[in-house]
């Protein structure tokens, strides 16, 4: 059997690029808005190498990933994957119905606590929601173990909506100013950048 131009040793090589191949094409590519999923994180680098390179994963973190948007597309409330835009800024909300928000997240440990950046994504989905007229007056998080096949929901209690906007208008200042310059937002190291996928880019010399 041939696939892409090749002839594949195997159909076991065939099943297995072509899954691959599927799910590698169901993540968005590079664009010039700015998604609420890098923007929610402390280090703006993170979101300028998401605006101006495109994320990129390996095998194990596209798969988790993947498992991750299937576990996502099921519906709990009767608004689902709502896409909200405001100010140039977008995102995909999780649940909405009625005043409440919830956001999803598949782990692998379920955190003794809300981790600070879901947190701050929750809390910018709540401004988009609210330019979109559907106010938030309640919020949680609902954490998913994929391995222990546990579940845990976290009340969150979200800030004044004018700092949140704030906020999220500031970041989205410093990453214009960066892309319109090509010089690179100020780095915050953090537990976080072990798990970024910018990471060899981030702390590469710059001028190399």
């Amino acid at each position: 059997m041939e696939i892409n131009g090749r002839e594949s040793a195997n159909i076991e090589d065939v099943v297995v690029e072509r899954f691959i191949e599927s799910i590698s094409r169901s993540f968005r590519s590079r664009d010039d808005k700015f998604h609420v999923s890098s923007l929610c994180y402390p280090c703006m680098r993170h979101a300028y190498f998401d605006i101006t390179k495109g994320s990129h994963f390996d095998l194990t973190t596209t798969l988790k990933f993947w498992i991750g948007r299937q576990l996502h597309a099921t519906p709990i409330l009767s608004g689902n994957e709502i896409a909200c835009e405001w100010e140039k800024i977008i995102g995909s909300c999780d649940e909405y119905e009625s005043g409440l928000l919830i956001e999803k997240k598949t782990c692998t440990e379920i955190p003794k606590q809300p981790l600070s950046h879901h947190v701050t994504q929750l809390e910018y989905y709540s401004v988009l929601l609210k330019h979109s007229d559907h106010p938030v007056t309640k919020a949680c998080i609902l954490y998913i173990d994929i391995y222990k096949k546990a579940l845990k929901a976290y009340k969150v209690t979200l800030r004044n909506v004018s700092v949140i906007e704030a906020e999220m208008l500031q970041k989205k200042r410093v990453l214009e100013a960066a892309i319109s310059t090509g010089k690179l937002p100020p780095r915050h190291i953090s537990w976080l950048c072990s798990w970024c996928s910018h990471c060899s880019e981030c702390f590469k010399p710059q001028g190399k």
